[in-house]
């Protein structure tokens, strides 16, 4: 029998005054890219709630019905978004304790393991997931999201209602929805350019957190927000590169073709080397000297693996205001949360490009910088202290205009670290491009703000136990820049209908870095160390100690392109916002050559849009 695997996207609710079966199916029509091939529904009255549960599916294997949401076995249905890669070894499990199936499914094994063990079985899944569960006896139901974060899951509650979809556009198709946008979160999004879990840049719609389910007692209406860990206790005493091999074995299964996007770094390489005959997809932006010196490693690599390289070329460098203006709105109405990443569009340009050559799977190397500690921030939290010493002399180095203008924006980034003493907010820094200067002259109440978003930062903080600066920067990046990349991964490859899987965020694999000391991540100044090693044993180390320039498109030659007066029109809405002085100020200061200031303009360009959007 066929494997059957399904893309998918989901939206429910459940509300007292009345059935919403017209704006259900307009939720599943606004994010039917997520699974074109068919949709399912289900409307019940149960207890005092109307209850609606929606599926888009997109066939990865098989066509047949078997696999169509929402699926009931015994007394339970549920809508599923994403994939179980441990399914199998569950099912045998299950037909042991005499559980029958009738497809092969993993949407079937996650209803089957709720009936078996209840919300324990949470912990037993090994993918990206998120799913919505209605026991109709118990009158419960589930909503869960991988311990990861892989899969998204949007959610709107209120005192008499609750909805959640896939995507934030398919909770607006409800009219109940409340769409106010949070001035706060502007603020935390201007800190850092992304936004923490479980923030989205509205007041009241949430994410679920990772590795979170919210159950909902529909007989007295109480909810209750809990945690789970994925048990992964089989591969406890395996090796990295084992389970690296038993990760990239488990998600290269398809009867699809399946492709590696391809960097020529160290992690997209271990995938490459791990995944034979496997074909590589390299993006290669058009006029551009890193994207060269990229595809020349990228192309001697995948040389040395004998494996087949595919070059997409990616128009990075057009000189037309309305077409470079059109990719930055098309980032802007698509991240949905506020995520200013312009990789959104060569993402959707590559897993176009993908999906036109016929593959339906893609692997990514994406979560090795995060689990392994591949940042150079990393680097400068390691060295925390030693940094401090140095304060006067790195200032000193700045105003004597020594420091090299490629460096500016990082040199920038270090001493607005330095500066900040709450080191939540010092990270901030690093993250993000405005100093606190630049902070404190956008937002009038920039007090208030910052005192809210440091109670925020303290609760992240809380959460993390043990460990140095560096194992508390990963903790940090696991809700917020992975987060984010993540985000800007599922949607601009499902806009293209293309499955992303990340084999180094499989959860034995991601936990084994997280669960290593800083100082074998990170011994003296080389970074991903434990990574590195498994290259440098099928590599020649020529090819492994490569610059890292990662999958940056070239925003100073379309802000160049741009030019200052129409940049400065498109920001005219700000003037709602922000003080638009302080605004026009960093767009001058770029323009006549006393800073480099792409990526700040590029984040107000597209926040304008966002906020256009939204209103």
């Amino acid at each position: 029998m066929l494997e059957t695997v399904y893309l998918c996207g989901v939206s429910f609710y459940l509300t007292t005054d009345k059935a919403h079966e017209v704006e259900l199916r307009k939720s599943l029509g606004v994010i039917s890219h997520r699974g074109p091939d068919s949709s399912g529904t289900y409307f019940e009255k149960t207890a005092n709630f109307f209850v609606g549960m929606g599926h888009n599916r997109l066939s990865i294997v098989d066509l047949s019905t078997l696999g169509e949401q929402p699926m009931v076995s015994g007394n339970s249905r549920i809508i599923f978004n994403g994939e179980i890669y441990n399914y199998k070894e569950i099912r045998q499990d299950l037909i042991r304790l005499g559980h029958e199936f009738y497809t092969n499914t993993d949407t079937e094994v996650i209803l089957k393991s709720y009936t078996e063990y209840g919300v324990a079985c949470f912990s037993k899944f090994r993918g990206m997931f998120s799913f919505i569960i209605f026991d109709e006896v118990k009158k419960r139901v589930y909503l869960v999201r991988d311990t990861v974060g892989i899969k998204p899951l949007y959610v709107y509650q209120d005192k008499d209602s609750l909805y959640a979809s896939s995507e934030i556009k398919g909770l607006k198709a409800f009219s109940n929805v409340d769409q106010t946008i949070s001035r706060q979160d502007i603020f935390e999004f201007f800190n850092t350019g992304f936004l923490y879990e479980q923030s989205t840049g509205f007041e009241h719609i949430k994410k679920l957190l990772p590795g979170h389910y919210l159950e909902i007692d529909l007989l007295n209406g109480n909810t209750i927000n809990s945690e789970f860990s994925a048990s992964i206790n089989s591969d406890a005493l395996l090796g990295l590169e084992k389970k690296i091999a038993n990760a990239v074995e488990m998600q290269q299964l398809a009867d699809v073709p399946v492709g590696v996007f391809y960097s020529g770094g160290a992690d997209s390489t271990l995938l490459a080397h791990f995944a034979r005959d496997t074909d590589l997809l390299f993006a290669k932006y058009d006029r551009d000297v890193v994207s060269d010196l990229d595809g020349k490693y990228a192309a001697a690599t995948a040389e040395y693996l004998e494996a087949k390289l595919t070059t997409v070329k990616i128009e990075g460098s057009s000189i037309y205001a309305n077409e470079i203006l059109d990719s930055f709105y098309f980032v802007a109405d698509n991240t949905e949360e506020l995520i200013s990443d312009y990789t959104f569009w060569p993402t959707y340009l590559l897993s176009k490009a993908a999906h036109n050559s016929g593959f339906k799977v893609m692997l990514s190397g994406m979560g090795g910088d995060e689990a392994f500690a591949g940042y150079s921030r990393y680097l400068v939290v390691k060295y925390h202290s030693l940094i401090r010493l140095l304060t006067p002399i790195l200032k000193l180095l700045k105003f004597s205009a020594l420091v090299p203008k490629s460096l500016g924006k990082k040199f920038d980034r270090l001493l607005s670290y330095i500066e900040e003493e709450h080191w939540g907010l010092a990270y901030s820094r690093l993250l993000g491009y405005f100093s606190r200067t630049e902070l404190r002259s956008f937002f009038h109440e920039f007090d208030d703000l910052n005192e809210v978003y440091k109670i925020k930062l303290n609760i992240i903080g809380d959460r993390f136990v043990g460990g140095d600066r560096v194992k508390k920067a990963q903790h940090f990046d696991t809700l917020g820049c992975l987060a984010h990349n993540l985000a800007v991964a599922d949607k601009a490859s499902m806009l293209a209908s293309i499955e992303l899987r990340v084999p180094l965020l499989d959860e034995s694999v991601f936990s084994h870095g997280l669960n290593s000391k800083s100082n074998l991540l990170i011994p003296l100044i080389s970074l991903k160390h434990p990574l590195k090693k498994i290259l440098y044993s099928f590599l020649p180390k020529k090819l492994v100690d490569r610059p890292k320039t990662g999958f940056n498109p070239p925003l100073d030659g379309l802000i160049k392109s741009l030019g200052s007066s129409v940049i400065l029109r498109e920001l005219e809405g700000l003037s709602k916002i922000f003080d638009l002085k302080s605004v026009e100020d960093t767009v001058d200061a770029h323009f006549q050559g006393t800073a480099n200031n792409t990526y700040k303009i590029w984040q107000l360009l597209y926040f304008s849009r966002w906020l256009k959007t939204n209103s």
